[in-house]
């Protein structure tokens, strides 16, 4: 009877073994196929991000949309991308009026400050570099107005 069990005992064993080794090779071989993919939907989902030129001039402008905002800086991200739309809407409004009103630069300087400290896993540099963009053309506009020469009154 010995004879007999052990060898069906081993093959009974052996068989679980090489159907479960098949079955991890296979799971292995499934998600290798899946990581790339994934990987390549996660960068297309994170890529909010595009390029925008204002007369010649590139500068990143960056949304967050409402279903991809992150659970922890979702409120300062928000206040941010907010003042960032206010000073591009106002700039492509009039090439000529200011961008911002210094109360309006203050807020945006302390949008940016705010989603700093959130530490919010977001690009803050190319946030940065918006508003940056965006000071200076309202400098840039402020200065080619009070630089104008006055026009005589009779």
């Amino acid at each position: 009877m010995k004879k007999i069990f052990l060898p069906i005992l081993a093959l009974a064993i052996a068989l679980d073994a090489t159907t479960t080794a098949k079955a991890q090779v296979g799971a292995a071989m499934g998600l290798g196929r899946m990581m790339p993919k994934k990987a390549a939907d996660k960068k297309q989902a994170d890529n909010h991000d595009n390029t925008t030129s204002y007369q010649g001039r590139e500068f990143p402008r960056q949304r967050t949309p409402a279903d991809r905002l992150p659970k922890r800086g979702a409120e300062q991200l928000v206040a941010l991308e907010t003042q960032l739309e206010r000073c591009h809407a106002a700039m492509l409004a009039s090439p000529t009026d200011p961008i911002s009103t210094p109360e309006q630069r203050a807020a945006l300087q302390t949008a940016l400050v705010n989603l700093a400290q959130a530490k919010v896993s977001r690009n803050l540099p190319d946030y940065q570099e918006e508003a940056s963009f965006y000071l200076a053309e309202d400098a840039r506009r402020q200065q080619a107005g009070t630089s104008a020469p006055a026009t005589p009154t009779n």
